[in-house]
């Protein structure tokens, strides 16, 4: 009986404090935000060690890094919107991209917001303290 007790008022508890109104989910990501938020090449055709990420928000552009000897045309980009956006198209399946690069059209939760982005993806030799815009 004292385990029941015990369990009913942890339920009881953690009902109050899910149902809190002060819990603000704005704070992960406003509903108006339209950016990429993270993009990256799946791990079976580049370890993450062979690759690097760079975001360019002002410009609406992602640059991937690849080290040499990875077959372009097989790969898979992982692409994220911030939440509650929503993205076409469709990211995480098998494309070529041998031309480079791909856009991508963010919608913000509200849909008040658009942004294209351009993901690039760049052979390096190596990885160093770069920046690729620059």
């Amino acid at each position: 009986m004292k385990t029941f007790i015990i369990a009913l008022f942890s339920v009881f508890a953690l009902s109050l404090v899910s149902c809190d109104k002060d819990y603000i989910d704005s704070d992960v990501a406003p509903k108006n935000d339209a950016r990429i938020i993270r993009v990256s090449i799946d791990v079976r055709d580049v370890p993450y060690e062979g690759q690097r990420t760079f975001y360019n928000h002002e410009v609406n552009e992602v640059i991937v890094q690849v080290l040499p000897g990875y077959d372009w045309t097989t790969f898979k980009v992982f692409v994220s919107p911030v939440l509650w956006a929503s993205m076409t198209p469709y990211a995480g399946v098998t494309e070529d991209w041998s031309s480079g690069s791909k856009s991508y059209t963010v919608t913000s939760g509200d849909e008040s917001t658009t942004n294209t982005y351009t993901v690039k993806i760049v052979e390096v030799e190596a990885f160093g303290d770069n920046d690729p815009w620059n």
